[in-house]
């Protein structure tokens, strides 16, 4: 079945800083997931827009809002309708004269975070008070889940990390983020204009079926990941002795922490080995676009008769919009362990 064959017809409606900017011809979208900004392009005919090229020429790094209608009567049970897509922060404009074309292109809010440093001690705040504080400052709505640790306390002598390493001065805000939240095991993203910053879900969002919703999908299950083995190193000065945990049975991997007790170097080496084993199974498709399934989404794969239809979460997708081929979107999920 080709992609072209079963492509969802669909709209662009774009604003610029507010205002509505006709023209919109074509969008690319990556969704990286959590941790990264999604990246976002924009093609423009610049005929259709008042200003021409001139208009795309003075553009800053003002906010761009996309959003797609699907409809049309191309597909039954597809009614005319639009949801926003993206938010996202102009980092790149190209026009391109010969074509009559302008190309805007950017990343998702996260911008706002990744490009400021931090300058300041939390020594004495929890991530939850920090994440809302840099939402705020961001200009971003907080969807914050409430910690009670003082992130100083994450980093004392037998831990991981280091309050030095930590809020170095030439780390950003949203490396520092992402760094609290690998800490409470949380999930770390930003949708629109709403800062994420939760625990990871893995409620069942929705079921795939392959000869059904699928345009095409591949499955690789990497054998040697199934069990891997995992050694955790570490040296502990207030016991003084070496300190060392092994989980898993094939292949290896050593890792090398200081200041760890005999627990946390089995609770690291049983979390890296999750981590690895979760890599074990990839998941590519690709299917006609919709507005439900995003990076972190968890689904049931069902109808290919293997050990296979199990559950998946998205890790990445990227979405292509075009407003004469249709909507289609590819993405990558990894088994659920």
């Amino acid at each position: 079945m080709s992609e072209s064959a079963t492509a969802r017809m669909v709209s662009l409606a774009v604003t610029i800083d507010g205002m509505t900017v006709g023209g919109a011809i074509e969008l690319e979208l990556v969704q990286c997931g959590h941790f990264s900004a999604d990246r976002f392009r924009v093609v423009f005919a610049t005929g259709a827009v008042p200003g021409g090229a001139g208009y795309f020429a003075g553009l800053g790094s003002g906010v761009v809002s996309v959003g797609v209608g699907i409809g049309g009567g191309f597909l039954a049970g597809i009614g005319a309708g639009g949801g926003a897509l993206l938010v996202g922060q102009i980092d790149n404009v190209a026009v391109d004269f010969g074509r009559g074309q302008a190309v805007v292109s950017g990343r998702d809010l996260s911008a706002r975070l990744i490009d400021a440093e931090v300058t300041e001690s939390f020594a004495n705040q929890t991530a939850s008070q920090i994440a809302s504080q840099f939402a705020a400052d961001a200009g971003l709505a907080a969807a914050v889940t409430a910690t009670s640790t003082p992130v100083g306390q994450y980093y004392e002598l037998a831990h991981t990390r280091t309050a030095l390493a930590l809020h170095s001065r030439h780390m950003t805000r949203w490396d520092l983020l992402a760094g609290l939240a690998l800490t409470e095991q949380f999930a770390l993203s930003v949708t629109g204009t709403t800062l994420n910053f939760a625990p990871v879900s893995d409620a069942v969002q929705t079921v795939l079926h392959y000869g059904q919703d699928f345009i095409s999908l591949v499955v690789d299950r990497a054998v040697g990941l199934g069990t891997p083995k995992v050694t955790v190193a570490s040296w502990n000065p207030k016991s003084k002795h070496a300190v060392s945990s092994s989980v898993g049975s094939s292949g290896g991997v050593t890792l090398v922490r200081p200041n760890l007790t005999q627990g946390e170097a089995a609770q690291l080496a049983s979390a890296h080995q999750a981590e690895l084993a979760a890599q074990a199974v990839l998941l590519r498709g690709s299917m006609p676009g919709d507005l439900s399934l995003m990076p972190g989404s968890v689904f049931v794969l069902a109808g290919t008769g293997t050990g296979f239809d199990t559950s998946y979460r998205i890790r990445t997708i990227e979405r292509h919009v075009d407003v004469i081929g249709g909507f289609v979107q590819r993405f990558e999920a990894l088994k659920v362990i």
